[in-house]
């Protein structure tokens, strides 16, 4: 199933110059803003002198970014409790899935996969700045099984990774504690110089 069959796609918004931050502003998503962690209970978006804005450029819970620009070309989905409305601001596009045929999470989870990474290393554009072209990802075709399927792919995949970071850590502490096991045994083991022997 193409991207574009499942989900309005809508490039985000194109600041004229720098942008100006501003109390009385409108609230804005950079790409600078989405970390690989994904940690959007820590976004506060910032807000800026943009003037009238248009509503197909604000993103809000349900919606998907997408980084169109940059050596990470991945998705993220705006968690339900998120308690913002922001405009995109280009690179950044903004996709509004279809909810009665395809989760959000589920929908920046297939974009992030490698079959996917794949489609966008063979088709971005420039060298010292990769892009990936609105139509690229439009053309993108990803699976699709039931609601049911999806969110048991999405909680696997959750629990996956929440075992390969314990794996992380747990080698990361038998790595502290061979360590200090080997330090202790070579002072220990120390060689001492008996008293005299440089007289």
């Amino acid at each position: 199933m193409r991207i574009d069959e499942i989900c309005e796609i809508q490039s985000g918004y194109t600041a004229r110059g720098r942008l100006s931050p501003s109390p009385l502003g409108v609230p804005a998503l950079q790409l600078r803003d989405l970390t690989d962690r994904e940690r959007w209970d820590e976004i506060e978006p910032e807000c800026f002198q943009l003037g009238q804005m248009k509503e197909r450029y604000f993103a809000g819970p349900g919606d998907v970014l997408f980084r169109s620009r940059g050596a990470t070309n991945t998705a993220s989905a705006i968690p339900a409790d998120w308690a913002h409305l922001a405009v995109a601001i280009l690179p950044l596009i903004l996709l509004k899935p279809d909810v009665s045929r395809i989760r959000p999470a589920f929908l920046a989870w297939s974009i992030n996969q490698p079959f996917a990474q794949l489609h966008f290393d063979r088709r971005a554009r420039g060298t010292s700045m990769r892009m990936v072209p609105r139509g690229v990802l439009a053309e993108l075709e990803i699976d699709l099984p039931d609601l049911k399927t999806q969110d048991m792919i999405l909680e696997t995949s959750r629990l996956s990774e929440e075992a390969y970071a314990l794996e992380q850590k747990s080698a990361a502490l038998r790595l502290s504690l061979s360590r200090l096991q080997l330090s202790a045994a070579a002072k220990l083991h120390q060689i001492t110089t008996p008293k005299g022997a440089d007289a």
